[in-house]
């Protein structure tokens, strides 16, 4: 390290270190004062994803100061690297190669730990132009913040998040039973054991599961594998003879973002620095192509809801799910969901049967573990309850979940059997 340096570095450590004394002695305290100090603010923030401020601010502090600790001990090291270099003549014609490569994967392990933190998901967050992957990334932070509770993590496809508000959820349960929403869209059965292992998940968890047929037939999208599948699921994929039902590119990406985090996050820097409307053009298009005629919409789409083996594949992956899940000591609860009418006037019949009979035999294969119920027995649905085919309205969302809230006070109640 050059001379002159090392004044910058002396100071930048002894900051460092005293910022680490300063938080260990008096980081509680200090949280207390600045949740009291913000408490408007920090309720605004809040919205469901956390319940108590002083937690909230406590882990953001030891987030920021093991982020800085970090960049520091990395840029040192670069400097080191580059210096070192420099005095071996024979390394002299690689070194800026080597610190290139240095370099490059220093800023892959900064954007790996800084995913771990809540701080820097928040940089992605909008209220309406929704990034799924930053909120679940937030949310999943979060979820160790939660004591003297129980648990409950909505898990599916955007048809749970639709369906059940965690917002509700927590007015109205969240002194016993704090719900935390973590759904993907276009999830399907190997999407959610995928997801299942990547959340923090401890004994006496309840997974909300929302499904209906299109959770298991009809073909998967990729987005979630391309985003979150991980190298512990490719003997899964092919134990349950899955791998070429699954979409090739989606597969390469995924892993290679467990590598490689700044690819990883491509999507969501893009979306902040293009802009939400450009990176998500195609989407936009697809959703512009779609009938107006819901019944119409059906009729094209009902036929496509077929069993497969790729529908058998991602029920066995689901139902690995369910197994692993028992393992852990969680409660998974299934909600047997609903599509819209039209859907279900032109889908095959056989389709919601298969559906039934594979859930049933779920909850007798862990008795323990698995809860069935099934939506209708809240209420209903008809056609004006639905914002698409398998979407519900808000009014529809809030009644389902003020029904949900009601079912899981009993069920904590009696301690998930």
């Amino acid at each position: 390290m050059k001379p002159r340096l090392k004044p910058l570095a002396i100071a930048t450590l002894l900051l460092t270190a005293g910022g680490w004394g300063v938080f260990l002695g008096f980081g509680r305290k200090l949280a207390v004062a600045i949740a009291h100090r913000f408490e408007g603010v920090l309720s605004r923030v809040a919205n469901g994803k956390f319940d108590d401020p002083v937690s909230f601010v406590h882990g953001r502090l030891a987030e920021g100061l093991a982020l800085a600790t970090l960049v520091f001990v990395l840029v040192a090291a670069t400097l080191w690297i580059w210096t070192w270099l420099g005095r071996r003549s024979s390394w002299a014609p690689l070194r800026g190669l080597i610190a290139g490569v240095a370099v490059f994967v220093f800023l892959n392990i900064v954007a790996w730990a800084a995913g771990q933190t809540v701080l820097f998901w928040a940089l992605f967050y909008d209220k309406t132009q929704i990034d799924n992957f930053a909120q679940y990334h937030i949310k999943r932070a979060l979820m160790d913040e939660v004591h003297g509770k129980r648990r409950a993590i909505l898990l599916g496809s955007s048809q749970t998040n639709r369906s059940i508000d965690e917002v509700l959820m927590n007015q109205m349960i969240g002194d016993r039973i704090w719900t935390t929403e973590l759904t993907q869209p276009g999830a399907r059965g190997f999407d959610l054991l995928t997801l299942s292992r990547d959340i923090p998940l401890q004994r006496g968890d309840i997974v909300i599961c929302y499904l209906s047929e299109i959770m298991f037939a009809g073909s998967g999208n990729g987005i979630v594998v391309a985003s979150f599948m991980n190298f512990s699921e490719v003997p899964d994929a092919f134990q349950l003879g899955g791998w070429s039902h699954l979409p090739g590119e989606a597969v390469r990406s995924g892993l290679l973002g467990r590598v490689l985090p700044l690819y990883r996050y491509r999507d969501s820097l893009s979306n902040r620095v293009l802009g939400w409307s450009i990176s998500h053009l195609d989407q936009q298009r697809f959703d512009q192509s779609l009938e107006s005629d819901l019944e119409a919409q059906a009729m094209r789409r009902a036929p496509e809801l077929r069993l497969d083996e790729a529908s058998g594949f991602e029920q066995m992956a689901f139902s690995r799910m369910a197994g692993e899940l028992a393992d852990k000591g969680c409660t998974l609860l299934v909600i047997s969901g609903d599509t819209h009418p039209a859907m279900r006037r032109h889908v095959n019949p056989e389709v919601i049967e298969h559906l039934e009979r594979f859930l049933t035999d779920l909850t007798k294969k862990y008795p323990r573990n698995v809860v069935l119920i099934h939506g209708s027995e809240f209420f209903k649905p008809t056609d004006s309850d639905f914002a698409d085919l398998v979407h519900f309205t808000d009014a529809a969302q809030r009644r389902f979940s003020l029904k949900l809230s009601e079912y899981l006070r009993d069920f904590h109640a009696d301690d998930a059997r």
